[in-house]
């Protein structure tokens, strides 16, 4: 059990660190202002999600699993908080920045060099939502 819950802090904490650092990637690029480079990072930033994403819901998975054959109850608050904590993540992720890519390909199509906007508030929230999660896991509140 104790394995299993070693991968679960590896696989959440590489999709959630992975998924903020394809952000800051993104925004990094952004910066040079020409499109064969933005564009180049939007192929780059569309590929790692699609890596980092599933480690995240992996990892969840498995504490979800843990929390379950660790006599952890289910209506725990801190609990209960962090999964929504997640849920909301990871809708922030596809809410925002899905359509932020598609939006950014037909930019950059046109020559147009997408706004960044959308990245820099996914970037604040999951930095801050992992951030809380990550108190929670530790400190488990009442």
């Amino acid at each position: 059990m104790v394995a299993l819950l070693y991968v679960h802090v590896l696989l959440t904490t590489a999709g959630y660190v992975g998924l903020i650092a394809t952000n800051v990637y993104a925004l990094y690029l952004s910066q040079s202002r020409e499109p064969l480079i933005v564009r180049t990072g939007l192929t780059a930033w569309r590929k790692s999600t699609r890596t980092f994403g599933p480690l995240l819901a992996l990892g969840v998975l498995i504490g979800f699993f843990l929390a379950v054959n660790s006599r952890v109850p289910l209506s725990s608050g801190w609990l209960i908080a962090t999964y929504v904590l997640v849920a909301i993540a990871i809708g922030i992720q596809a809410v925002v920045m899905i359509p932020w890519q598609l939006r950014s390909s037909r930019a950059l199509e046109s020559g147009a060099l997408p706004s960044m906007t959308p990245v820099v508030f996914v970037l604040v929230m999951l930095s801050g939502l992992y951030t809380s999660i990550l108190w929670l896991m530790v400190s488990r509140p009442g």
